[in-house]
C-alpha cells in the first residue's frame, strides 16, 4: 500500500481540489496520458505523466471496484490504495455536532442570565440576593450632627419596639420613610442604626438592582423582596438611591421595564393590610424632585425626613465621633476645627470623616505620633485645592 503524502511528495506536484468526470479518467487511461493513480475511498487522485497537473475523480458507489481495477490494469499505469486521512473522517462528524454545540452554549448563556446566587433558577426568575445580612452594629450614638432626622427615626424605632402602645389609641404604623438630602449626610447610616436599635430584620438593596433589560425581571425581584420581608415578625426594607427606580412616569425618557417595576413596588406597599406585620420601607435619595408623586404620597411613604448638611455644632459632634479611634495631640480643639471647616463651605459627614483620616495620614507622613492641629489645617487645604481643581478642570487628576 502506497502512502498518499509520500507519493505526492515524490512526484513534486501540488494537489488541487478540482474534480473531473469518470469518463475523463477512462479516456485518459486509454490515451496513456496518466502516470499514477491513487485510490482513496470514493476518490481517485490522478497524476499526469508530465507532472504538471493533477485532478480528482469521485467514483460513484454504484460503480464496481472490479471494473475500475480492470481498466487500471489494462492501461498499465502505476496505481495504489491510500487510506483516507483521520481528518477527513472526523470533520464530517464535528460539523454534524456544531449546531448542537451552538444550542448548548445558547442555553448555558440564558441559564446564567436567570441563575440565582445559589446556582438554581428561581420560579419567578428573581435572584435570592435580599437575604438578611449581618450588618455592623451601629447605634444612634454614632449618628451625630443630624439631630432632627435622628429624632424622627428614633420615633420609628419606638413604634417598632412598642407597636401596641400606638395601636391602642388607633394610630397606624407608618409604611415608609423617605430620607432626602445631599450625598454623604448619613442617610444609609440612619437606616442601619434604626435596624440595630429596633432589633429587627434588615433587608437592604440598591434600586438599580431591580432595573433590568428583560421586561418583568424587576417586578419579580420586588415581589421576592417583599415575600422575604413577610417571613419575619418585623422587618425593615432599605432601598438605597430609589430615584434610579422611582422616577416620575410619562416623561421623555420613559422605560417600560422601570415603570412596570415601579407599579409593582406601589402595589406591594399598598398590600400591607394596614402594616399589621410591622414591615417598614426606608428609602434614601438625593434627588427627591424626580420621584413619582404616587410613591411619595401618604399611605406609601408617610414620612419625609430631610437629612441636611451639619452646622458648626453638628460638625463638631461628627468630628468627635470620628476622632474616637485616633490619637489627638493636646493642642487639638475640635470646636475650632469645626469652625475652620466652615470656611470651605458646608461639609457633609462623609467629608468630615475623610478629613480626619487625611489628617491622620499626614501625621504619619511627617513622623508624628499623634494628630496635631496643623495636620487638620493641611488636610483642609488639600481637600479645598482638590475640590477647586475638579471644578476648574474635571479631567485633571489631583497630584499627590
Amino acid at each position: 500500500m502506497l502512502h498518499h503524502s509520500k507519493l505526492l511528495k515524490a512526484t513534486g506536484m501540488t494537489p488541487t481540489s478540482s474534480y473531473e468526470l469518470v469518463s475523463t479518467l477512462l479516456s485518459d487511461l486509454d490515451a496513456q496520458r496518466i502516470g499514477k493513480v491513487l485510490l482513496a475511498g470514493n476518490n481517485c487522485i490522478v497524476l499526469a505523466k508530465n507532472n504538471m497537473e493533477m485532478y480528482k475523480v469521485q467514483i460513484p458507489s454504484q460503480m464496481k471496484n472490479s471494473y475500475l481495477l480492470h481498466a487500471l490494469v489494462r492501461s498499465g499505469v502505476d496505481f495504489g490504495y491510500v487510506s483516507p486521512s483521520t481528518a477527513s473522517k472526523v470533520v464530517p462528524i464535528v460539523l454534524t455536532f456544531v449546531p448542537f454545540l451552538y444550542l448548548g452554549l445558547t442555553y448555558k448563556m440564558l441559564r446564567r442570565m436567570f441563575r440565582t446566587d445559589t446556582g438554581a433558577v428561581g420560579k419567578d426568575g428573581t435572584k435570592k440576593r435580599h437575604k438578611q445580612q449581618q450588618v455592623d452594629r451601629i447605634s444612634f450614638e454614632k449618628v451625630a450632627g443630624i439631630d432632627g432626622a435622628r429624632k424622627e427615626l428614633e420615633e420609628v424605632v419606638e413604634i417598632l419596639r412598642h407597636p401596641t402602645r400606638y395601636q391602642d389609641i388607633g394610630a397606624k404604623l407608618p409604611k415608609g420613610v423617605l430620607l432626602c438630602g445631599p450625598s454623604g449626610t448619613g442617610k444609609t447610616l440612619l437606616a442601619r442604626a434604626v435596624a440595630t436599635e429596633a432589633r429587627v430584620a434588615f433587608l437592604f438593596c440598591s434600586a438599580s438592582d431591580f432595573v433590568e433589560m428583560l421586561v418583568g425581571r424587576g417586578a419579580a425581584r420586588v415581589r421576592d423582596l417583599f415575600t422575604q420581608a413577610a417571613q419575619y415578625p418585623q422587618c425593615i426594607i432599605f432601598i438605597d438611591e430609589i430615584d434610579a427606580l422611582a422616577k416620575a412616569r410619562g416623561g421623555i425618557n420613559s422605560n417600560d421595564e422601570r415603570e412596570q417595576t415601579l407599579n409593582q413596588l406601589l402595589t406591594e406597599m399598598d398590600g400591607f393590610e394596614g402594616n399589621a406585620n410591622g414591615v417598614i420601607v426606608i428609602a434614601a435619595t438625593n434627588r427627591p424632585e424626580v420621584l413619582d408623586p404616587a410613591l411619595c404620597r401618604p399611605g406609601r411613604f408617610d414620612r419625609h425626613v430631610y437629612v441636611g448638611l451639619p452646622d458648626t455644632k453638628g460638625r463638631e459632634a461628627i468630628l468627635q465621633v470620628h476622632c474616637r479611634n485616633v490619637r489627638l495631640d493636646s493642642d487639638v480643639d475640635l470646636s475650632i476645627v469645626a469652625k475652620e471647616c466652615g470656611q470651605f463651605g458646608q461639609l457633609s459627614g462623609a467629608q468630615l470623616a475623610s478629613l480626619v483620616n487625611e489628617a491622620a495620614l499626614l501625621a504619619v507622613r511627617y513622623g508624628e505620633s499623634s494628630i496635631k492641629h496643623v495636620h487638620f489645617k493641611l488636610a483642609m487645604n488639600r481637600a479645598f485645592e482638590s475640590q477647586s481643581r475638579r471644578v476648574a478642570a474635571p479631567g485633571i487628576k489631583p497630584t499627590s
